[in-house]
């Protein structure tokens, strides 16, 4: 069984909770569809390179603890660094849950003679399994979107560190792709941390204020 990719997203975000910071991999439908169903809220960081985001998710779950951070990844993503695991297994965020969208192929990048390429969790590879064996305490693999949904409200209410794979369908996407880069998606997303948290992250660079210093004493 597999649920629908659309309906999935549409099922996270009615539960994410208000105040949570989400990191999305930008690599295809996923990003596309998270941002239509949240209007482009820019609590969401939309992240360009495979492999890198849960990574960095466990970053500003221990960066701030307070704070409950999602994650989206797709199987392809989490694939090509499975070294990440080992890292959210070792820190083991309270405030993290990561959310694996698992069709089983590369449906982005990786359309070849036959069709979609198929990715290793086709086969033998459980991403839940390799979540637990790599020292995440809670992991599950969900194939409705009934078992979805309660992993999701005891993921947003107990808290804890949880991995949660869904096997979803392939298709694609529901909506046109996004229109902005990476370099719009950053800053509006660390603008929006800084207001959230009250503290200033980006600063000006050293050639910037010396320049300023320069023209106030001018």
């Amino acid at each position: 069984m597999a649920v629908d990719r659309y309906e999935m997203l549409e099922h996270l975000a009615a539960r994410v909770p208000g105040d949570a910071l989400v990191m999305a991999t930008y690599i295809g439908a996923v990003s596309f569809e998270w941002a239509a169903i949240t209007d482009e809220h820019p609590r969401t960081a939309h992240l360009g390179q495979m492999g890198d985001v849960i990574g960095l998710a466990v970053g500003l779950a221990l960066a701030l603890p307070h704070r409950r951070v999602v994650c989206l990844d797709g199987d392809g993503s989490l694939l090509m660094e499975l070294g990440q695991l080992v890292v959210m297994g070792q820190e083991q965020p309270k405030n993290l849950t990561v959310m694996v969208v698992d069709n089983e192929c590369y449906e982005s990048i990786g359309w070849g003679p036959d069709g979609r390429r198929p990715t290793a969790t086709a086969r033998r590879a459980d991403l839940a399994a390799l979540a637990a064996a790599a020292g995440v305490p809670d992991t599950a693999t969900v194939e409705s979107l009934e078992d979805l949904d309660r992993e999701l409200d005891a993921a947003f209410a107990d808290g804890g560190c949880r991995l949660i794979d869904v096997k979803t369908a392939p298709g694609a996407s529901r909506v046109a792709p996004r229109q902005t880069d990476g370099f719009e998606d950053k800053y509006r997303f660390v603008r929006y941390v800084e207001k959230v948290e009250g503290r200033r992250i980006m600063r000006l660079a050293e050639q910037d204020r010396q320049l300023m210093s320069e023209t106030r004493h001018h």
